[in-house]
């Protein structure tokens, strides 16, 4: 605690406490009368008593009532000040994690962690404001809420409670957790409290003071830096250890030499200590399918070097069955846990058709031959005049593409494979030539490499490049990427390095079931064959007839919302926040009648499913530990000690009226 104006309190005190104790002493100049007793007059021995001077001080209500008036009069004129935990700049951001592991249900009193942390952080504003009523505006504060992205719910405001409401408004999402963006928001905000002045420096000399309330699973932290002044305090929320188990992946696919036949795999994560054993149910259009025989044992998670850990893992492949028509599938964790979110996946799958395929190349005659033995509705084999001859606007109907030894300039928005060619793949940079070439690492666990083993793969010479873009390697050699996935808005490109024919593969096996693989992965990724599921943070994007109207999409939640339909027919919407099945209708052209399509959006990252509540923070080279205090500010107590006499004084008045009535 300090004082203000101590020295003024205490002249006040010399000058005031004296009298008031001298009005105790005064001798009452009274004229003498002769009665015959005192018994009535014991009010009159009293008054003669307290005027004898130099007498001990008798005790008495008012005085102590008066006294105490005059101290807290003193104290007031003083100003004592107390510590608070503001920032000294008079600035705190407010920062909520609302992602998908603050659903967690594991506080005793059934309340997820966002319920804790809203409360926690309404209980922070009180004591930021000094408690609430004469101090409301002594700290600017702001509110954020982030998950994967960030979002100001209230700009910098001295009003308490706009600052609580809005607090209080902060809904839950099962999104991933990034704070990069949150700390970016308080930093522009800091720079400038005006919203029509934002960009424009205003000299702030101190940066605010940074208040995190999350349970510290943050995936950007090694990213991020504090500047010079940033201050930050973190308040951790939740359980040190909730063990949780969650569906981290499904698919389904039909054989290609069985569409009507469906399988359905998914793979359950256990970020506990120790193994559980669990049951899963498979549901096609919400009614129960199969259920797996027998509980599937789980192992625990692991602790991996550098102090991290990996979840134990078990893959569950349910028994195919047939399925004529398209579905809803949903494979459902029968476990309770305190995060619901991920022990239910689901995937949208159309109904089965045969897919149209385009080769196109100057003599594909290995290739043509291998589709040629798939059950296909059509293949056109095109020669790259042929294709170039189709005109820079095409817009393919084929479900995939396949370019041998040389592709395209540009490619519209489709599903291509590229064997042999880096042709207007602007993400991939060639710089030289590789010669004897062996694959060094694969990701065996992709779709495309089912049944498909490149150990004994060999190449004579494919390029070199250099990756800049949205790229993912699936395979890599010493001479660099060997097949590649490259993804862009509407078109997804499956590369491989080398001609087919430079190489070992086109008599081995591998090669055979590589091209069905890669088919019907990207016939998958285009809708054709199986759905792709959304993770929350995405967006829904899909191709609508042309002419389609009135567009609206249905949250799980019951909510309708408007997205924004572009005059191609592409629609858009998002991100999603939730889980569950969103439907996206809209009037067809011609008829009018309204048409949907359901959309399936599944929370599969592990890393939201480790719900251990981390005690610190790690960035890139600061350690936030949840016992770190933020500089002080000071919160004025003197509008409470007035408060206190005024009580006072009616108190004396009341007991003063009691004596003489």
């Amino acid at each position: 605690m300090s004082w203000l104006t101590p020295l003024t309190g205490l002249l006040v005190a010399a000058a005031a406490v004296p009298p008031l104790l001298l009005l105790y002493f005064l001798k009452l100049r009274r004229g003498r009368r002769s009665i015959p007793s005192t018994m009535l007059w014991k009010r009159s021995v009293e008054d003669v008593r307290a005027n004898v001077p130099f007498q001990r001080i008798r005790y008495s209500v008012l005085l102590l009532l008066q006294m105490l008036i005059l101290l807290l009069l003193v104290l007031a004129l003083a100003q004592p000040q107390f510590e608070g935990g503001g920032s000294a700049s008079g600035r705190t951001v407010i920062a909520i994690d609302r992602s998908a592991s603050m659903n967690a249900l594991d506080d005793p009193s059934g309340r997820s962690r966002l319920e804790l942390a809203r409360e926690a952080a309404v209980d922070r504003v009180e004591s930021l404001h000094g408690g609430g009523l004469f101090s409301g505006g002594s700290e600017q504060i702001m509110v954020v809420a982030f998950s994967e992205g960030a979002e100001v719910i209230a700009p910098f405001t001295d009003s308490r409670q706009r600052v609580i409401d809005a607090i209080r408004g902060i809904g839950p999402t099962d999104s991933a957790t990034g704070l990069g963006e949150a700390i970016e928001l308080a930093r522009v905000f800091t720079t400038s409290t005006d919203p029509e002045s934002l960009g424009r420096d205003t000299g702030t000399e101190e940066a605010a003071s940074i208040e995190i309330f999350s349970d510290g699973r943050i995936e950007d932290l090694p990213e991020l830096a504090l500047r010079d002044g940033e201050q930050v305090r973190y308040h951790v929320i939740g359980s040190d250890r909730a063990p949780n188990a969650g569906i981290t992946r499904i698919a389904a696919e039909r054989p290609w030499n069985r569409p009507n036949t469906m399988q359905v795999f998914a793979v359950v994560d256990n970020h506990g200590t120790e193994p559980i054993e669990v049951d899963l149910e498979l549901r096609v259009d919400g009614a129960p399918r199969a259920v797996t025989p027998r509980p599937i044992t789980v192992p625990p998670r692991l602790v991996v070097e550098g102090g991290g850990s990996a979840p134990g893992r078990e893959e569950v492949a349910f028994v195919p069955f047939e399925q004529p028509r398209g579905a809803l599938i949903e494979v459902r964790l029968l476990h309770q846990d305190p995060l619901a979110a991920d022990n239910v996946a689901r995937l949208v799958v159309p109904p089965p058709r045969a897919l149209d395929v385009a080769l196109v190349g100057e003599d594909p005659f290995v290739l043509k031959s291998l589709l040629a033995g798939m059950p296909l509705r059509s293949l056109d084999v095109l020669s790259p005049a042929e294709w170039a001859g189709l005109g820079p606007d095409l817009e393919p109907t084929w479900d995939v593409v396949i370019f041998d030894g040389w592709s395209p300039e540009r490619f519209p928005p489709g599903r291509y494979l590229v064997l042999g060619s880096v042709e207007g793949i602007d993400e991939l940079v060639p710089f030289d030539d590789g010669e004897k070439v062996f694959v060094r690492s694969a990701r065996d666990d992709h779709p495309i490499f089912r049944f498909v083993n490149l150990d004994e793969l060999f190449i004579w010479t494919m390029p070199k490049v250099v990756v800049d873009g949205d790229v993912e390697v699936l395979a890599e050699s010493m001479e660099g990427p060997v097949i590649a996935l490259v993804e862009r808005s509407g078109t997804e490109i499956l590369w491989v390095a080398f001609d087919v024919l430079d190489s070992t593969w086109w008599h081995q096996r591998g090669f055979a079931n590589f091209i069905p693989n890669a088919v019907e992965f990207l016939a998958t990724s285009g809708g054709a064959l199986v759905q792709k599921a959304l993770a929350p943070g995405e967006a829904i994007s899909m191709a609508l007839p042309p002419g389609s109207r009135a567009v609206e999409v249905l949250a799980p939640d019951g909510s309708r919302s408007e997205g924004f339909l572009d005059p191609d027919g592409r629609f858009s919407w998002g991100p999603v926040l939730q889980t569950g099945i969103y439907t996206v209708s809209w009037n067809a052209p011609g008829s009018g009648e309204r048409a949907s399509r359901p959309v399936a959006v599944n929370m599969v990252d592990p890393r939201e499913g480790f719900l251990d509540a981390a005690p610190s923070i790690d960035l890139s080279v600061d350690t936030i530990t949840a016992t770190r205090r933020a500089r002080s500010t000071l919160v004025a107590v003197w509008p409470w000690l007035l408060l206190a006499v005024l009580v006072m004084l009616v108190l004396e008045w009341y007991v003063y009226h009691r004596r003489v009535g």
